[in-house]
């Protein structure tokens, strides 16, 4: 517990990245490196909790990552400005939550393995500034999804629809995966329980303005580019939701624009609209429907 409040309040000093990234002199190079090395030791203390399968305070793993990922951005930027390109790399923090989610591990927060993924398929994607091509494989995330399918464990309707996708992607041809048995996977602890269609039959849609759908849900994105957008399994095409991050106020209006394995989902713009930065999934959303 005393490591735990310690990683908190190093990755709570406002500014670190800043302080990172500039230079410094006598006394205040001395508290930069100390805060360096503190910050590290909390970080690496995290990753062992993570590598041994142990629940962690995901809010401070999801800071080590950006942390981390910020220093080999640095680093990869400093090696482009030489005439080099490098390809992007992933954090030590994320590296140790995907393995775990490679394995399906139940047990590791749903939000903290997807916040990964995005993460990973970031490094992997196409892009134009560091001079990577297509990694055209499966993340973690769906490989533990394809491990849990292996040992006849259920796997939830988003993720099965998500990993589909990903998977016919990246050229594995199998397309959507089939859908998941009646029974429900067990819920990472820390994450909210996904939605099944056992539970979507009990909470219909509501109708009218300002009725609000999805109870309880999550939200996080398609993956799909274009202008803001959402799609939904159980809103017609053409039905125009609110959805408002509760945890930062902010919120944006959409029209459904497609069919998805999830009550609601949004394009990558409309979650830009807000999203938390660094954050890859909505824990706490509102979701209203807007218009009759």
């Amino acid at each position: 517990m005393m490591r735990r409040n310690a990683v908190r309040a190093v990755l709570g000093t406002a500014g670190l990245l800043a302080v990172l990234g500039a230079g410094a002199c006598g006394g205040g190079e001395q508290r930069q490196a100390g805060r360096v090395a503190a910050e590290s030791s909390g970080c690496a203390a995290l990753q062992r909790q993570i590598t041994a399968g142990r629940a962690v305070d995901v809010a401070a793993a999801e800071q080590c990552d950006q942390t981390q990922f910020a220093r080999l951005e640095n680093q990869r930027q400093a090696a482009r400005a030489k005439g080099e390109k490098p390809a992007m790399q992933v954090s030590a923090i994320c590296r140790a939550v995907d393995a775990r989610a490679a394995k399906g591990d139940a047990k590791l927060d749903f939000g903290l393995a997807f916040h990964c993924r995005q993460r990973e398929r970031f490094a992997d994607a196409v892009n134009a500034t560091s001079g990577l091509g297509p990694a055209n494989k499966v993340t973690s995330l769906c490989l533990g999804a394809r491990a849990r399918k292996a040992r006849g464990e259920a796997v939830d309707a988003f993720t099965e629809s998500f990993c589909g996708k990903e998977e016919e992607a990246a050229g594995g041809g199998s397309g959507a995966a089939p859908a998941p048995s009646s029974s429900t996977a067990p819920t990472p602890a820390g994450a909210s329980a996904p939605t099944t269609p056992s539970a979507r039959s009990t909470a219909p849609a509501a109708s009218g303005s300002g009725g609000v759908v999805c109870p309880g849900s999550t939200v996080t994105l398609s993956g799909e580019a274009g202008a803001p957008a959402a799609s939904s399994d159980r809103l017609p095409v053409g039905t125009k939701v609110k959805v408002t991050n509760l945890d930062n106020g902010r919120s944006t209006t959409v029209a459904v624009t497609s069919a998805s394995g999830s009550c609601v989902l949004l394009n990558d713009a409309a979650f830009e609209q807000v999203r938390e930065a660094g954050k890859f999934l909505i824990r706490h959303a509102r979701i209203e429907r807007v218009g009759g």
